[in-house]
């Protein structure tokens, strides 16, 4: 016979099947009919892997402290409105002495409020938070002895597993919380989300007590605002301090009337830093929370456990079945 042309008796043979996706039938079944033939039989694993992944779920519930939600929404500082607290920079005086104030041009300009959300929590604000002893107990509260009045190390297995382990090394765990712990603790805490593609931010914050976290929420705000405003006092200050410097040495009547203008401007950007309101982003919803606890939801843990579980024991019960259809074939081969 020629060679390229299959003979009758190969087209009746059957193709193998070993370097395809092509899985062989099982007793004439299909592998979704056979699949689904072993779940029906296999019901009571199943309704144990829901009930497992069930139970899982509620012990876990019981096991874990319920937290509170606290939420707010800030926006950039508006610069005209009613509510504003108006422009700190003179731009109007035709001058080019603004750029003093707010130096960068072009995609090299960071406005307040970029600032604000950089610092939120870390940095120079998480050590202006270490220095409040409120703060620190409400970041910490599993550490704080309230009736020896001192920090302890964390109780519990695990951080007990952690200072055995640091000891091994010649090291230990840190007892009394500080500004890196701090800035750490609210990094995992700290949630800011993007309010509809626009300059708004929702920032959230979990904690046991309701109270503690509407509390804790408006502190961190105020102390990221705070010490921006005092970074910009300071370098106000400090252009102004300049200016009157330089002016005490020249005598040329232009370069006199420059700097007194100059002058003038850090003295008015001085005056607007010093107006008791927002200085980098407006409270536009004040930090709330719920009446109850929000976290962990059970009504979308539970029913996902439970599917969970389900899923599991459909995946072990498919395996056993596959492992004993295998074994049975190879004893037939054999």
């Amino acid at each position: 016979m020629p060679d390229g042309v299959i003979s009758p008796a190969q087209r009746h043979q059957t193709a193998p099947q070993a370097l395809t996706l092509v899985l062989p039938a099982s007793g004439g079944e299909g592998d979704l009919r056979a699949f689904v033939r072993t779940l029906r039989t296999g019901w009571r694993w199943l309704l144990a892997g829901w009930l497992g992944g069930l139970a899982l779920a509620i012990a876990g519930l019981w096991a874990v402290t319920p937290a509170y939600t606290a939420a707010m929404v800030i926006g950039p500082t508006a610069r005209v409105g009613s509510a504003a607290m108006g422009a700190r920079v003179p731009t109007l005086n035709g001058r080019d002495s603004a750029a003093v104030a707010e130096p960068g041009a072009g995609d090299e300009s960071l406005s307040d409020f970029a600032r604000y959300l950089e610092l939120l929590g870390s940095g120079p604000v998480a050590e202006r938070l270490a220095r409040d002893p409120d703060i620190l107990r409400a970041l910490f509260p599993d550490r704080w002895d309230a009736e020896a009045g001192c920090w302890r190390p964390p109780p519990g297995l695990l951080p007990m597993v952690k200072r055995a382990l640091l000891a091994l090394v010649g090291r230990q765990d840190w007892v009394e919380p500080d500004g890196d712990r701090v800035a750490r603790a609210l990094r995992e805490r700290l949630v800011v989300d993007m309010l509809r593609s626009g300059p708004m931010r929702r920032i959230t914050v979990r904690h046991a007590d309701r109270a503690t976290a509407i509390d804790l929420l408006g502190r961190i705000a105020g102390a990221t605002d705070a010490h921006l405003r005092a970074e910009a006092a300071r370098r106000s200050a400090a252009q102004i301090a300049h200016i009157k410097l330089r002016l005490g040495a020249v005598t040329v009547a232009e370069h006199r009337q420059a700097l007194s203008d100059l002058l003038l401007d850090q003295e008015r950007v001085a005056m607007m830093i010093g107006v008791d309101l927002p200085f980098a982003a407006d409270l536009i919803q004040p930090p709330a929370a719920g009446a109850l606890p929000d976290w962990p939801n059970p009504a979308v843990v539970v029913p996902l456990a439970g599917l969970v579980g389900l899923v599991a024991a459909a995946f072990g019960l498919s395996a056993r079945h596959a492992l004993m259809d295998h074994g049975i074939g190879v004893e037939a081969a054999s």
